[in-house]
C-alpha cells in the first residue's frame, strides 16, 4: 500500500515537471555546410570598396556590439552584447550575410528569421563549436532562435570565407586614392557664417556621377548641424582632410531631409566620408549618415549612425542601421574641374593622380574661429530594439 502511494506521488512529481517546468535540451553535435568563399555569393561588381559595401559592419579585427545593431557584420572578432541583423524585410535584400571568425558572446535574439523574400548565411570560423537544437543553430553553446540549422555555415581547417588581411589592403589602397583626387570644392569652417544654418548643396558640381568633396575637419568638429544637399542623387565623396590622430565627429548630418531609420531600400545611400590614414581613432558623437571609410582605425559609434563602417575594430555604443552605399567607380570620375561653383577655392588635397582633374590647391590658411556651441537637433533614429 505504502509502495503504492509512494509510486502515484512520484509519478505526479514527473507530470508536474514536464507540464511546468521546461527542461534543459541537449544540442546535437552537427557540423554544418562548409563556407565557400565570399566570392561565390557576392558576384557582382561592387566598386572601389568592393565586398566591404555589402555590409553594416566590416571589421579587419574587433566588432564589440553594445546596442541594438540593425544589420550584418563581417568580423574576426565578435563580442556582442546585444542583438544583430537587418530587421525590416520587404524583399529588396534577398541575401543577408554575416560572418565571425571567432566569438565568445553571442546574443539568442540576433539575426531576423528568413523567409520567401530573404535567406540569411551565417559563417563562423573553423574554431566555433557548433550544434543543433530543435532545427535550430547553436553556436558556442548559444541557441540561435531566429537562425534555422540549414543557414548556418562553417570555415574549414586552413580557409576563411573572407580573407579580412587582402580585403583591407584593398581598402587601404582605395581610400587613398580616393583622397588623392583633385576636389570639385574645398570647405573649411570659416565658408559657414551662420554656424547655426550649414550647408553644402553639390547642385552643379562637375559633370560626372561621382563627385569628390574635401571637407576640412574643422567642419565636422563643431556641434551644430551640417546639411547635405543632393538634388541630383549623384554618388559623393566627401574626403574629410587635416583630421588629427584622435579626431570626433560632433556635427550631426542632415542627408536630403532624410531621417536616420530602417531599411533594406538602399537606393539613396549616396554619401560616404572617407579619412586619411593618419587618423587611427574615429568617434561619432552626434547622429550620422553616410558609409565610414577609416580602414585603418578604431572607429566607435556613441550616436545612431546610418551607413557602412569599415575600420579596423569598431564599436556600436548606440543603435544603428544597415544603409549600404551605392557603388563609387573611379572609372566614372570626375570631370571635377567643371565645377562652377568653387566657394573660396581652397583646395588642399595631396597631389592628385586623377588624369581629369586640374591641380589647383590654392591658399587654405583660413581658419574657423567660431566657438558657437549651439547643441544640434536631437535624434529622430526610429530604430527599435528587439
Amino acid at each position: 500500500m505504502l509502495r503504492s502511494k509512494i509510486g502515484n506521488i512520484f509519478g505526479v512529481m514527473l507530470l508536474f515537471l514536464n507540464l511546468f517546468v521546461a527542461l534543459p535540451a541537449i544540442a546535437e553535435t552537427y557540423t554544418p555546410q562548409d563556407s565557400g568563399s565570399i566570392y561565390d555569393d557576392l558576384t557582382g561588381d561592387y566598386g572601389i570598396l568592393g565586398i566591404a559595401s555589402q555590409f553594416h559592419i566590416f571589421a579587419k579585427e574587433k566588432t564589440t556590439i553594445n546596442a541594438h545593431t540593425n544589420g550584418n557584420v563581417a568580423t574576426k572578432e565578435l563580442d556582442a552584447n546585444n542583438n544583430f541583423g537587418t530587421d525590416i524585410i520587404t524583399g529588396d535584400l534577398q541575401l543577408e550575410i554575416n560572418y565571425v571568425q571567432a566569438t565568445d558572446s553571442l546574443i539568442g535574439s540576433s539575426f531576423t528569421s528568413g523567409d520567401s523574400n530573404r535567406v540569411n548565411k551565417f559563417v563562423v570560423g573553423s574554431s566555433i563549436s557548433t550544434g543543433i537544437e530543435n532545427d535550430r543553430a547553436v553556436v558556442n553553446g548559444s541557441r540561435i532562435d531566429h537562425l534555422s540549422a540549414s543557414e548556418l555555415y562553417q570555415d574549414r581547417p586552413g580557409n576563411t570565407y573572407i580573407d579580412f588581411d587582402t580585403e583591407f589592403a584593398k581598402l587601404e589602397g582605395a581610400s587613398e586614392s580616393l583622397m588623392s583626387i583633385t576636389p570639385a570644392k574645398t570647405y573649411l569652417s570659416s565658408d559657414f557664417p551662420d554656424m547655426n544654418n550649414r550647408t553644402i548643396d553639390v547642385a552643379g558640381m562637375g559633370s560626372s556621377d561621382v563627385v569628390i568633396i574635401n571637407v576640412d575637419a574643422s567642419v565636422l568638429s563643431l556641434n551644430t548641424p551640417l546639411n547635405i544637399v543632393n538634388s541630383e542623387n549623384k554618388i559623393l565623396v566627401m574626403n574629410v582632410i587635416n583630421a588629427p590622430a584622435d579626431f570626433t565627429i560632433q556635427s550631426q548630418i542632415h542627408y536630403n531631409n532624410r531621417a536616420n531609420h530602417e531599411t533594406e531600400d538602399f537606393s539613396d545611400a549616396n554619401i560616404s566620408w572617407n579619412f586619411p590614414s593618419n587618423v587611427t581613432n574615429l568617434a561619432i558623437n552626434a547622429p550620422f549618415q553616410g558609409t565610414i571609410i577609416a580602414p585603418r582605425a578604431d572607429v566607435t559609434a556613441n550616436q545612431n549612425m546610418d551607413g557602412t563602417i569599415i575600420g579596423k575594430n569598431v564599436t556600436l555604443n548606440a543603435a544603428t542601421n544597415r544603409w549600404d552605399p551605392n557603388e563609387i567607380f573611379l572609372a566614372d570620375n570626375p570631370d571635377n574641374s567643371g565645377s562652377s561653383d568653387s566657394s573660396t577655392d581652397t583646395t588642399s588635397s595631396d597631389s592628385s593622380t586623377d588624369t581629369t582633374s586640374s591641380d589647383s590647391s590654392t591658399d587654405t590658411t583660413s581658419s574657423d574661429s567660431s566657438t558657437d556651441t549651439t547643441s544640434s537637433d536631437s535624434s529622430t533614429d526610429t530604430t527599435s530594439s528587439d
